[in-house]
């Protein structure tokens, strides 16, 4: 560079006056003129920053504005610093060159970035797109690896910004390598795709899948201590990721798409007293219905402990209220609103009432609910799903004012006497003195009753063990001597009429008590049927119509002659009493033999009226609580509720007295062991009848001789020669 240029450019640094370098300009202007008359010359890089170095060279063109300055140094660092400025700016291989040079073309070089570029979002704008510069800059180009939100933030500021305030922001801030950034999410600098774009990284449909690339990736979940690192896994098993709906959540939906904040953040998106407002914008009106309720109000007033959307529905794996397991189905609904309103702390602290969880699981609905079955009323059936109001509201469906609609809509007619009832009260509390004390009859009654039968069959199975010893001995007489004849004891009518009633009540008390315990192991299989169908309720019905016919057909049969005598011979009599007492002492070894029964004994007639008082009072009470509906048109709830309470104990009753009394008589008895075979094949071998109903065995043996005697008389008529 010769003296005078160098001169020229310091003047120009210095500022000295417009005089002096105009002057400068001139002499310097001649020499370079002459030269280019004569030839040009070929343009360095040092030739070029001569002038592009000077901090004020500007465009001088009309309409066109804008610095032409060069930072050697940041050239210098740039990735096209072994590049001549001719290569980038084709118009200046010589010098001087051209006031207006062709525009810079970067595919010159970098075709594949270009055709990536031409092909996102940024190629594909109108007008106003992006250029490289805008991304890269001109001179101190950065290499896409070091480029930051800053090089997105000259055209998308409030997005940036954004993101600026986000979790990945922050962690980027503080040196994470790992944290997300724009590129992350976005996809490759140059092949940005617009969200809109179905085969862009951030579209609706490829977002969850975006976001997994961390979040599912089990060692940076645990090396970044990421709280839930099965989000995504649980997302897809949602009602969101499984739906087909392309407008159906995603993950920037609720953790929004560049803000995302942690949840302890009040200003993020997911923090508990924001949460309703994220769910609202897809269920507006569950979010209305939401914030009008106790939960809601009780959160808008700064309480973190009532329950938002998330603590019903799950955070990731959201269920719907038809899918099994799913929180909100009618089988889980109960156990999720109990896990506040049966907590002790949430409790005590709020003043919620205890027992509701329990009285409700006591109930027929909490009964059916338990054993599976998905229509019978949960909480939400009377207290709605999202607009839970206190009953002290008008507004709430549990008011009393609107409790007769609220129950009719499951019992249609039976509204009011329905809603004049006790609600959330356990049947037999003290504070319903009537259902108390007929629970505590009852248990009183099956207490004495088994227990009294338990210890005359202990007795009697002791003695005949040590009868059978004796037998064995040889010191008493075997009574089970060879069968020289039998007797009809039971008719095929008779023997079908124990058939359907033995197989039906076995049915009924099997269905009941599934109903009563439908988590336990005999009928866990049961309530797994139910899905959809009331299986159990279905057979416990028709089990029950086969007892009622059963029994109407006996009482139909005790017209006929049979029938009148079997009757007659079931009525309870003196002699009962005194055969009881006298085979108690014969039991208990204070007399050496038993009574002489008569065709029915004192245990079989108790057993006989026991069946027909217990058949008519399950009979009663299971016909009130089948047609409920129909029956609260006429009678009051407490009603109801005595028959369910008398319905059930009288099945423990009779449950009982048949497996400890009438199971014992006729197949663990160690004189009919392993069966007694009558009920099937109707006939009692002369030895048995003779052991069992010594004096019926006699009254036979009397009527058998009386009538031979008889026909013997008649004989000796008949023959010749007699008178």
């Amino acid at each position: 560079m010769t003296p005078v240029r160098t001169e020229v450019a310091r003047a120009t640094v210095r500022g000295r006056a417009p005089h002096l370098t105009a002057l400068a300009l001139a002499l310097v202007a001649i020499p370079v003129v002459g030269t280019t008359l004569v030839r040009a010359s070929p343009a360095a890089n040092e030739d070029c920053l001569a002038c592009h170095s000077q901090p004020d060279l500007a465009r001088s063109t009309p309409g066109r504005g804008g610095s032409l300055r060069v930072d050697p140094a940041a050239l210098a660092a740039s990735p096209h610093r072994d590049l001549a400025c001719s290569a980038c700016h084709t118009g200046a291989q010589s010098m001087p060159h051209p006031e207006r040079l062709p525009a810079v073309r970067c595919a010159t070089c970098h075709a594949g970035a270009a055709g990536m570029v031409e092909a996102s979002v940024h190629g594909r704008a109108r007008s106003g797109g992006p250029s490289c510069a805008t991304c890269h800059g001109t001179h101190a180009i950065a290499p896409a690896s070091r480029l930051g939100p800053e090089a997105c933030a000259t055209c998308h500021g409030p997005v940036v910004n954004a993101y600026q305030t986000s979790v990945h922001a922050v962690a980027l801030t503080r040196g994470d390598p790992e944290a997300s950034r724009c590129r992350d999410c976005h996809g490759p600098a140059h092949g940005v795709l617009s969200h809109n774009d179905v085969a862009a990284p951030v579209s609706r449909r490829r977002v969850a899948e975006t976001c997994a690339r961390c979040h599912a990736d089990r060692e940076l979940t645990t090396r970044r201590k990421i709280t839930i690192p099965a989000a995504y896994t649980l997302y897809r098993e949602s009602v969101h990721g499984r739906s087909k709906d392309p407008g159906a959540a995603t993950c920037s939906d609720c953790h929004e798409s560049h803000d995302l904040r942690r949840a302890v953040d009040p200003a993020s998106s997911i923090h508990r007293a924001n949460i309703p407002e994220t769910c609202g914008r897809c269920h507006a009106q569950a979010a209305k219905d939401y914030r009008e309720s106790v939960h809601g109000t009780a959160l808008a007033r700064g309480v973190t402990r009532s329950p938002a959307c998330t603590d019903c529905h799950g955070e990731h794996r959201i269920r719907g209220p038809r899918e099994p397991g799913s929180p909100v189905a009618s089988a889980g609904v109960t156990a999720t609103c109990s896990h506040c309103h049966e907590a002790t702390g949430i409790r005590e602290t709020y003043g919620l009432p205890a027992g509701r969880l329990s009285s409700y699981q006591d109930s027929y609905h909490g009964l059916a609910a338990r054993g599976g079955s998905p229509a019978v009323a949960n909480c939400a059936s009377c207290h709605e799903y999202h607009r839970i109001l206190p009953s002290s509201d008008p507004r709430s469906a549990v008011a009393p004012g609107n409790l007769p609609a609220t129950c009719g809509k499951c019992h249609p007619g039976a509204g009011e006497r329905f809603a004049a009832g006790v609600v959330h009260e356990a049947m037999a509390s003290p504070s319903r003195p009537l259902l108390h004390w007929v629970r505590i009859l009852y248990l009183a009654l099956i207490g004495v009753t088994i227990g009294g039968m338990t210890l005359h069959n202990g007795l009697d199975f002791a003695a005949k063990l040590r009868r059978r010893l004796r037998e064995h001995l040889g010191t008493v007489a075997d009574h089970t001597a060879a069968v020289r004849r039998w007797y009809v004891r039971m008719t095929l009518g008779e023997r079908i009429q124990h058939a359907a009633l033995a197989v039906s009540f076995f049915i009924l008390v099997y269905t009941g008590f599934a109903l009563k315990f439908p988590e336990g192991w005999p009928f866990a299989w049961l309530a797994r049927l139910e899905g959809g169908h009331a299986w159990r309720s279905n057979i416990h019905r028709v089990a029950a119509v086969v007892m009622v016919v059963t029994s109407l057909v006996h009482v139909v049969t005790l017209f006929g002659r049979r029938g009148r005598a079997m009757l007659a011979a079931m009525l309870p009599r003196a002699q009962d009493a005194r055969d009881a007492v006298s085979n108690l002492l014969h039991l208990a070894g204070r007399r050496p033999t038993p009574p002489k029964f008569d065709r029915f004994g004192y245990i079989e007639k108790a057993e006989y009226w026991a069946l027909i008082w217990g058949t008519a009072v399950m009979t009663v009470t299971g016909v009130v609580l089948w047609f409920e509906n129909q029956a609260l048109q006429w009678l009051d709830k407490w009603v109801l509720d005595l028959a369910t309470i008398v319905h059930y104990y009288e099945a423990w009753l009779a449950f009982l007295a048949i497996m400890v009394w009438h199971v014992y008589q006729t197949v663990l008895n160690p004189d009919v062991y392993p069966m007694n075979w009558t009920w099937i094949t109707g006939r009692i071998s002369d030895q048995q009848l003779r052991h069992e109903h010594g004096a019926e065995w006699e009254r036979l043996r009397a009527e058998e001789e009386a009538a031979e005697r008889a026909d013997r008389a008649v004989a000796e008529v008949e023959k010749p020669g007699g008178d």
